[in-house]
């Protein structure tokens, strides 16, 4: 038996909810097949779009990590798996390369072995991939890449994280503007300082609630103003060249707000529709090149379905 699961983009670290909220986008993602077979080992066969980069080692991959825990909790141990992988998102993006990997597997694996069987079930497994990858388990990429919409991850005692799913306006149109150079997760995590003023974290605490509030009153104008971030974005935004440029050139297109995709080096906007979305990401991507560097525009909506069994 073989199945086919994709597993999409997603906006982690969405405004002010860094390590909390994450956006689901209905652009381009990553596909995983997973076969069953005898023996109890996890096989990689074969990796395509990654630039032969990544390893094929399947202790060394987060396929072949989540694979591996799934069949640990839920497989007989005479079960084994062999993977293929065909990468749709660029590495060090700041778009959830990893994590639309690690989904697209756990959802390719568990159907293998129930296609019944919830997808709640896979959620621990898939944040393994994650801290193969980025060193930390953290769920606000793979949470939306499961689940689809807008999520926050509540984190409770322990590794323990509860999601809640929240509801996201029709019209809002997502952009993802990715520079020509990659950031990893460790560097960025390194930019970060130990200690942050009172007066910042009072201020995201604030800009969280209105978010939330906004998304569940449909009110884009207050969602565009609770968009700052004061405990990342500015120990990161040195990190990419043309940041504010690139931010101001979003909101003269009339974007709601912006900010730092994950941990970068993509900024994403988000806006009123699809021709505010297709102006934003213009001037983005032109800002960029004043500052140096080339990038490619996503214009994309949310996507509510999360990963999904295509084959």
């Amino acid at each position: 038996m073989k199945r086919t699961a994709f597993a999409t983009a997603t906006v982690a670290n969405l405004g002010p909810g860094f390590d909390v909220l994450g956006l689901c986008l209905d652009g381009p993602g990553d596909r995983v097949t997973a076969e069953l077979i005898p023996g109890g080992e996890v096989e990689i066969a074969e990796i395509t779009g990654d630039g032969a980069l990544l390893s094929r080692e399947a202790t060394k991959n987060c396929i072949g990590v989540v694979a591996r825990h799934l069949l640990n909790r839920y497989a007989d141990p005479s079960t084994g798996v062999r993977l293929w992988l065909d990468k749709g998102l660029p590495l060090g993006s700041g778009l959830g390369s990893s994590a639309a990997s690690s989904v697209a597997a756990g959802v390719a694996v568990l159907a293998c072995l129930d296609i019944n069987m919830p997808r709640d079930f896979v959620f621990d497994s898939v944040r393994e991939g994650e801290r193969l990858a980025t060193g930390s388990p953290h769920p606000d990429n793979v949470a939306p890449a499961l689940f689809g919409g807008a999520v926050a991850c509540l984190h409770g005692i322990g590794e323990h994280v509860d999601v809640v799913t929240l509801p996201v306006p029709d019209r809002l149109f997502v952009v993802c503007v990715k520079p020509a150079f990659s950031l990893s997760t460790e560097v960025a995590r390194a930019a970060l300082p130990r200690d942050i003023p009172m007066a910042d974290a009072i201020r995201n605490i604030g800009a969280v609630a209105g978010l939330v509030k906004a998304l569940m009153s449909n009110d884009l104008n207050l969602l565009g103003r609770c968009l700052e971030d004061r405990l990342a974005t500015p120990y990161r935004k040195g990190l990419i060249p043309g940041y504010d440029a690139v931010v101001a050139s979003a909101l003269a297109a009339g974007a709601l707000g912006a900010g730092i995709s994950g941990a970068g080096p993509s900024i994403f906007a988000l806006t009123d529709g699809r021709d505010a979305a297709m102006e934003a990401a213009d001037r983005m991507v032109d800002a960029f090149e004043s500052a140096g560097h080339a990038s490619t525009a996503i214009v994309c909506g949310v996507n509510h379905r999360g990963a999904e069994i295509i084959e």
